[in-house]
């Protein structure tokens, strides 16, 4: 039985075995945009009673998104990595 919280959230009945693995229903997958392909999820505690499960590659181009905006937001152009060197290049109290 599933029950709407509100327009945007419906929960599902998740149950553990008798070893506590959860079977998640195919409905909360799909809810999630989860395919059928993806066979491993990441799992993370975020905060007391509250479990968060993420697609891999869903965590990852959300993780480039935030980079490549931060990025933005600092005024860095090109790579990290290229703007260090050219800042250890450049420290005068290294030389």
């Amino acid at each position: 039985m599933t029950e709407t919280l509100n327009s945007f959230t419906t929960t599902y009945p998740v149950r553990l075995d008798e070893r506590r693995r959860p079977t998640l229903p195919t409905a909360l997958l799909e809810e999630a945009g989860i395919s059928a392909e993806v066979h491993e999820l990441i799992a993370r505690v975020d905060g007391p009673g509250r479990l968060v499960l993420e697609d891999p590659s869903t965590l990852l181009s959300n993780l480039q998104k935030n980079v490549a905006e931060s990025k933005i937001e600092l005024g860095i152009h090109g790579s990290l990595v290229d703007q260090l060197l050219d800042e250890r290049m450049n420290d005068m109290s290294l030389k």
